[in-house]
């Protein structure tokens, strides 16, 4: 929360010091905008799939409206409550519906986690670095370095956790998830479904591009949502308040947008990709899950 209350204050402040922002006003930008959502949409749609398809490797037995439900309930979680509350909503509302433990719930959140890090990294440091040449300085030495560190960090870890057994029983359903893509073409195929994601998600932030009169190739497009999710897995408050949004107003800069392109962006950005999947699930919550009150109870007996 303090990440998010000092990065959210230093944007507004920065923000108060440019031009006035260019919001849709045009037939064209409107559409856009429209466009921007649906696409959102279309997201969200192909991340629920990839759900069920971790679900359905570790054995469980989800039924897919609760997949797609929960998945939104999920991101509306993540928008308005801090610490990715989303995903423990996701965790305690999914296990019964598919037959499975609580522990698998989460590991194959955490497969999740690791696909979209995975794929981001590489799209911050291949477009960013490569074609844009907005990643220099030994910033790649840096990126590789960490993720080297993590990597042995982690291997070392699970030699650990093997050894103790009481460990390993705790670990291992959480573990078992991300253990299964090494099997080529399961793995193969979420990572399709990631890449296809981002892919997406690319699209978005340029139709929003596209309703502020900022237009953009795709591989501007890749870069910007690239950056902006990699400074996202800093931990913040909720819907990344302030660090998503220092790394658009610094991605819009890069790309030659002006100050007031940037906070026109931001504002058309943060509606198209909080308020309308925050709306839908809140409806799903209270509809099909029996609203906030229901959800307590079943956080306080977890």
């Amino acid at each position: 929360m303090v990440v998010s209350i000092v990065a959210l204050g230093a944007v507004v402040w920065w923000a108060s010091k440019q031009q006035a922002p260019q919001l849709p006003h045009t037939t064209g930008e409107i559409l856009a905008l429209i466009g921007a959502i649906a696409l959102y949409g279309l997201a969200t749609v192909v991340r629920s799939e990839r759900w069920q398809r971790l679900l359905e490797d570790e054995g469980a037995t989800p039924p897919r409206a609760d997949t797609y439900a929960l998945t939104v309930i999920g991101y509306m979680g993540n928008n308005v409550l801090p610490a990715r509350a989303g995903d423990a909503i996701r965790i305690v509302l999914m296990g019964p519906p598919a037959k499975t433990s609580r522990l698998t719930v989460t590991g194959t959140l955490v497969a999740e986690r690791i696909l979209d890090v995975a794929v981001l990294v590489v799209l911050f440091v291949v477009v960013g670095y490569g074609l844009l040449g907005e990643v220099g300085g030994g910033k790649v030495e840096i990126i590789v370095g960490v993720v080297a560190v993590v990597a042995v960090s982690a291997a070392i870890g699970w030699r650990f956790v093997r050894r103790n057994e009481r460990i390993h029983a705790f670990v291992a359903p959480l573990a078992s998830a991300t253990l299964g893509l090494r099997r080529a073409h399961h793995g193969l195929r979420l990572l399709g479904y990631t890449l296809v994601i981002w892919a997406i998600e690319a699209g978005v932030w340029m139709a929003v591009g596209a309703a502020v009169g900022f237009g953009m190739d795709p591989i501007e497009g890749l870069y910007l949502v690239a950056l902006a999710s990699v400074f996202s897995m800093i931990p913040s408050g909720p819907a990344y308040a302030g660090t998503q949004d220092t790394a658009v107003a610094i991605g819009i800069k890069a790309l030659g947008g002006t100050g007031g392109t940037a906070v026109g962006y931001l504002l058309m950005l943060r509606f198209v990709i909080v308020v309308p999947i925050t709306l839908a699930g809140f409806i799903l919550l209270v509809a099909r899950y029996g609203g906030l009150s229901r959800l307590r109870a079943k956080l306080r007996t977890t």
